[in-house]
């Protein structure tokens, strides 16, 4: 194998890794059965795991990167990026649904003291 084709197949897992992330951020997966995305995050551990052997075989052989890996990489760690910002806002907003349907209300107004009194609304 030559390094052209590590540097092509290393772009083009890059890049179909990047694709999975930004199918899951734009919310496809959110009507999806369960069985299905769990088959997507499957692939993209798949292609996580092919991206990691072709980059250990390229250094190994080929120590220097090209200009489209390195983009296609970059636009991999934005994308990442991301997908994860939208997955951290997601986790807040399910744990914010969470407690209030395990009773906490929202307050509405300012108590004082132990005895729960109302001091004034807010």
């Amino acid at each position: 194998m030559t390094g052209t084709d590590l540097y092509l197949q290393d772009t083009r897992a890059a890049r179909r890794l990047r694709r999975l992330f930004t199918v899951e951020r734009l919310g496809v997966f959110d009507r999806r059965p369960a069985a299905t995305i769990w088959r997507i995050i499957e692939r993209r551990g798949a292609v996580i795991e092919e991206l990691r052997k072709l980059d250990d075989l390229r250094r190994s052989t080929f120590p220097s990167r090209s200009i489209e890996l390195d983009r296609a990489l970059r636009e991999l760690a934005e994308e990442v990026s991301r997908a994860s910002d939208d997955a951290g806002g997601r986790l807040e907003q399910i744990r914010e649904d969470l407690r209030l349907r395990g009773g906490e209300r929202v307050s509405s107004g300012i108590r004082g003291d132990a005895d729960g009194r109302l001091l004034g609304r807010s």
